[in-house]
């Protein structure tokens, strides 16, 4: 993890006279350059005054691109950017506020993409006077003229943030140094005297007027490269069908698109009642179940949970932990159940060990399908007996099926611990419980439920999630979660969102009538995309069958699609496979791009009930409805809460 304040860089080499003049504030408070010919982007609101305090145009340069969601580094989480040409200007909303703008460390990431290693750089001697001396990467940063140079350039620029000394606001903004000066080819051929910094390239040109004879290198272009954004690999949407519902609807995963299943379950209750005598033919069902799903060409995701008594921890609750003495008769039956159902016809390579264990046993029924291994009398809200039990049934599975992934039981995550409240989030601890005693290690994939509830008003239904809108709504916001804690332990894992959709409250009649499963299909939309744009390695909607838990099912009770399930199967057909590329929320319109083949498709909509006309591009050739009717693009559109795709075709 970088740190925080030494997170900065600089970058630029063309020589740029910046006037005041070339900018000019844009109405939502970004800066945008109307007069400067090939510039067609702003300086987004969330980084025009960090861009303007600290340098503007000659340390930073143009923008690039619009702001977009993208990940810094290969793995990292997806962060709100903006690329200009000398730097990457980065969103950080959780830290403090003077570090909320942050720039990406591109000096040492150019160096990396051509392939030279600071470490193997020759090492100088030591101090010289009159020179800067850094003793971390064992570098002199002198001046090449009589006052001008490198030196005066790094001591005279800073990042303006409160509380640094003099030294610190330049390394904030520059680094420390990764080579000596040297002779190094310019971007024109021409060799010029170089030097490298963690966040910039100090270019000396003697032959200039003195205050641009220090310039700095486009990195920011240099590295992007020629890209439209930054490009992550797909997400994997996938649905959940409840047991002894597979047989009524199997046949409907060819039609969706689909390739992921979730299914709950095998119960250890069910096969082990009394210790050490196994009883499979307690799961003929659920075997012809899995053979379904995996002829139907899916993959199964199965959860295995609900201990017999014998284990319990908690007496009368099966959902809850299993006892200390118990974890190697678990861990045993865990390694029988993959070996099992890793081999045809049933090819499960997908592993879940529980479902919503963050919940107190005294919250919910001892035979509760999600639940339950939290302990509100503990600091860790019981995520150490978790991890536990991580310990002992992963080296089993892995024993069984080298290919398996585990994947952490699906957390509710009923509340975040860093909301202000007037009781404290206790359930908000299990997870860095899990990780805090050491159970990062013993898992493959994070997982997370993130549902959101109906209303008639038209507005974006994750913000209206209590308690999730300062994250940015109930699903990115829990996902943000996940990984700030991970970041704190150093575990680096991909993150599954493994159930979630659109409700109608306690299945109230009205919600029919109300528009509700138009809505869901909208919602089906905008899940698609966000999931795309936070880097979710999936998204599951719950469930396929109908009519589902609060109606959320794709399907009715008759089994029949409901316009949410025309909706994922458009969208599987138009965009399955295709890459991220960017994402923004600007001018009241959120809109969210991939690339498949030599297509791109934006999807957009707005979030406040608005309709806005917005400029199409050039090559922009189809307009797509959710239902997957299209007609030509023209010059503009009309956009609503409704999301509509373009399609557009490389000219």
């Amino acid at each position: 993890m970088r740190n925080t304040w030494a997170f900065a860089i600089l970058t630029c080499a063309l020589l740029i006279c910046y006037s005041p003049a070339a900018a000019a504030p844009a109405a939502q408070g970004g800066i945008c350059f109307p007069g400067v010919p090939g510039i067609e982007q702003c300086i987004a609101p969330q980084f025009a005054s960090y861009w303007q305090g600290n340098g503007g145009l000659p340390v930073f340069g143009y923008p690039l691109g619009p702001r977009a969601l993208g990940a810094p580094e290969a793995g990292a989480a997806q962060i709100a950017m903006q690329w200009t040409e000398r730097n990457r200007l980065e969103a950080h909303p959780d830290a403090p506020p003077d570090y909320r703008v942050q720039l990406g460390r591109v000096g040492a990431e150019r160096l990396a993409q051509l392939g030279r290693d600071p470490s193997a750089e020759p090492a100088e001697g030591g101090p010289i006077d009159g020179c800067l001396w850094f003793a971390e990467t064992r570098h002199t940063v002198c001046d090449q003229g009589d006052g001008l140079g490198f030196r005066s350039y790094w001591e005279r620029h800073g990042l303006t943030i409160g509380g640094l000394s003099a030294y610190q606001r330049s390394l904030a903004l520059f680094g420390l140094p990764l080579t000596a000066a040297q002779l190094e080819p310019s971007a024109d051929g021409e060799p010029v005297i170089t030097q490298w910094f963690e966040r910039a390239r100090f270019e000396w040109h003697p032959d200039k007027p003195a205050e641009f004879r220090v310039l700095l290198g486009r990195l920011g272009s240099e590295l992007r490269g020629p890209d439209t954004g930054t490009v992550t690999a797909p997400t994997s949407f996938g649905v959940e069908i409840n047991r002894g519902a597979v047989a009524g609807v199997a046949g409907r995963l060819g039609e969706l698109g689909v390739t992921q299943v979730r299914y709950n379950g095998i119960l250890w209750a069910e096969v082990e009642p009394t210790k050490g005598e196994r009883r499979w033919e307690n799961l003929a069902s659920v075997e012809g179940e899995l053979s379904a799903i995996s002829a139907a060409g899916a993959a199964p995701t199965v959860i295995v949970r609900s201990a017999p008594t014998w284990a319990r921890q908690v007496p009368g609750s099966a959902c809850g932990p299993i006892r200390a003495d118990a974890l190697p008769d678990f861990a045993a039956f865990m390694g029988e159940v993959v070996a099992r159902y890793s081999q045809p016809p049933y090819n499960v390579h997908r592993w879940e060990l529980g479902n919503e264990p963050d919940i107190d046993p005294n919250l919910v029924a001892g035979g509760s399908p999600f639940g339950c291994w939290g302990d509100a009398g503990r600091a860790d809200y019981g995520g150490a007996g978790y991890a536990a039990m991580l310990k002992a049934a992963y080296p089993a599975i892995k024993a069984a099926d080298p290919q398996a992934q585990v994947i952490l039981g699906g957390l509710l995550l009923f509340c975040d611990p860093g909301e202000p409240a007037a009781a404290p989030c206790l359930p908000g601890r299990f997870f860095e419980g899990v990780l805090q005693a050491g159970g990062g290690d013993y898992l493959d994939v994070v997982a997370y439920h993130a549902y959101t509830y109906w209303d008639t008003k038209g507005m974006d239904w994750d913000l209206q999630s209590p308690g999730w809108a300062r994250r940015g709504g109930i699903t990115l916001g829990k996902l943000q979660l996940l990984r700030e804690v991970m970041r704190r332990y150093a575990v680096d894992k991909p993150v599954l969102m493994n159930e979630g959709g659109l409700l109608c409250y306690r299945s109230d009649p009205s919600c029919g009538p109300g528009g509700f499963y138009a809505d869901q299909a909208n919602y089906m939309a905008r899940l698609y995309a966000r999931a795309a744009a936070g880097g979710l390695e999936g998204a599951v909607w719950f469930t396929l069958n109908g009519p589902g838990w609060q109606e959320g099912g794709l399907l009715d009770a008759a089994q029949q699609p409901r316009p949410a399930f025309q909706t994922l199967a458009f969208l599987s057909r138009l965009l399955g496979g295709a890459t991220y590329v960017s994402g923004e929320v600007a001018g009241g319109v959120e809109r969210h791009s991939f690339r498949k083949g030599d297509r791109s498709y934006t999807i957009c909509w707005t979030n406040d009930g608005s309709d806005v006309e917005i400029p199409l591009p050039a090559g922009a050739r189809t307009v797509y409805t959710l239902d997957g009717a299209s007609a030509p693009a023209g010059a503009r559109l009309r956009v609503g809460s409704e999301p509509q795709i373009v399609e557009m075709a490389d000219s």
